[in-house]
């Protein structure tokens, strides 16, 4: 691939909504990374809201990976009036629980008696025990001077005894806060038996290919609900990403030329082709990539001015999709400068350079993650496969023999990465826990979305 090739494909492909595969003497591609395999997996007829979504999507990357915590959610009584919210608190209950990527859900059909006629503060242990639960959450629903009054109870069913969870208790719960006080419960429980709190409620941030040269931006939480449209210009707007304060910088060519936007703002007032740009973590810089001297570079721009202050890269190559390290010292980017796509870092002030994916010929797509690990995209057998490296390395396979995958992102607390998946013959959103090992759709099939980022 030539270094103007390398560049026309990453811009036409959030363009177009398709993944660059080469054909001919190119695609001749050496295997990607070696790392354990993982096991391929069925599609599901139904969205990540199906009981039988754990059985249906999860995947098994190698026998270190750890299982799933069998836990019971106990039906409840409602409250004359409340049925609505008291569906919602089920469904999310679940749904959270199995996106979680640390519990199976047990099938209620298999549990003995009838729970929703016991005290949710006093469970009969030996029910639940028989029925496989580690853990039990159990749910009050009661009314509230202007909503409902909810009360969640986590328990440890081998040790009989209660479990403290923050967000266990919510008073006065509107119909549209009930997903909040459910999220902030999970969140709790996860906390519990982790010691770190889980995300549900952050946002993932996505293009979205309308009709003709238009794309839209559109954000949702990290479950598939609550989507909604952010940035609608009419114009083609491509590789969005947070920016502090809850922002969105992306690129637009709203101007004609493609140039660098925070929200309504236009960043960058030149005559250059500007392509991928990410915030530093504290704020203060953009790494962007730009045309320059008839190859795409990378630079710093000034958040407030758009001014190039310093230009990283100076070759005769291709730098692209560049990535922040967590401290704001490092940058990961792709290059061709080998003859094929390559994941390089270099210092926050473009020395310091190294090559780090030695093995792999079309490597691309670099994230960097709250813990430092670098997902990326490599081609294996004309499709491409999500890996992680670290900063010594060593790499680790996410994805096989499940489509084509690509645009991995981190969550915030890096226990997790959102990505594009084809498995289907579909594009789709997908979440999966960092080691692969569980994965799941959070959008519906074949809509035409890509380079998804978190926050």
């Amino acid at each position: 691939m030539t270094r103007r090739n390398l560049v026309t494909t990453i811009l036409l492909a959030a363009v177009l909504a398709a993944i660059p595969v080469a054909h001919g003497p190119a695609a001749q591609t050496p295997p990607a990374p070696t790392a354990a395999p993982a096991a391929g997996v069925s599609e599901p007829t139904r969205g990540p809201d199906s009981k039988d979504l754990f059985e249906s999507i999860h995947v098994v990357v190698g026998p270190s990976s750890r299982a799933l915590d069998p836990i019971a959610v106990s039906p409840f009584t409602c409250v004359d009036g409340a049925q609505g919210s008291c569906k919602e608190i089920d469904d999310v209950l679940t749904k959270d629980l199995t996106l979680s990527g640390f519990f199976k859900v047990l099938d209620p059909a298999a549990f003995l008696g009838d729970p929703a006629t016991a005290d949710p503060s006093a469970p009969h242990w030996d029910n639940w025990f028989n029925v496989g639960a580690k853990y039990l959450v159990t749910v009050g629903v009661s009314k509230g001077a202007s909503g409902v009054d909810l009360r969640f109870r986590l328990f440890s069913v081998g040790d009989r005894k209660s479990i403290t969870v923050k967000g266990s208790t919510a008073t006065n719960v509107a119909p549209k806060g009930i997903r909040r006080a459910v999220h902030a419960f999970v969140n709790g429980i996860i906390e519990a038996i982790t010691g770190k709190p889980g995300i549900f409620g952050s946002q993932v941030l996505m293009s979205l290919k309308m009709p003709g040269f238009e794309r839209v931006l559109q954000a949702m939480d990290m479950d598939g609900s609550g989507r909604r449209t952010v940035i609608e210009n009419k114009s083609a707007n491509m590789f969005p990403r947070w920016a502090p304060g809850g922002g969105v910088l992306y690129t637009s060519f709203l101007s004609g030329l493609p140039q660098i936007y925070v929200d309504d703002r236009r960043i960058t007032h030149d005559d250059r082709q500007y392509r991928s740009a990410a915030f530093s973590p504290d704020g203060s810089r953009i790494v962007a990539s730009v045309d320059m001297d008839g190859q795409s570079d990378l630079v710093i721009l000034d958040p407030k001015t758009g001014a190039i202050t310093r230009r990283l890269t100076e070759s005769e190559w291709d730098e692209v999709t560049p990535s922040w390290s967590p401290d704001g010292r490092s940058i990961a980017y792709c290059s061709n400068k080998t003859g094929r796509p390559q994941i390089y870092l270099m210092n926050g002030d473009g020395t310091g350079e190294r090559r780090l994916t030695m093995r792999g010929s079309y490597n691309t797509s670099p994230r960097f993650g709250p813990t430092g690990l670098v997902a990326f995209a490599g081609m294996d057998d004309f499709v491409s496969d999500l890996f992680t490296v670290d900063m010594s390395g060593n790499i680790n396979r996410l994805t096989q023999q499940q489509g084509s995958n690509k645009d991995p992102a981190w969550s915030p607390d890096g226990r997790w990465l959102v990505f594009m998946s084809d498995r289907a013959g579909a594009w789709r959103v997908f979440l999966m826990t960092e080691d692969g090992r569980y994965q799941f759709p959070v959008t519906g099939k074949g809509e035409p979305v890509g380079t998804p980022d978190w926050r």
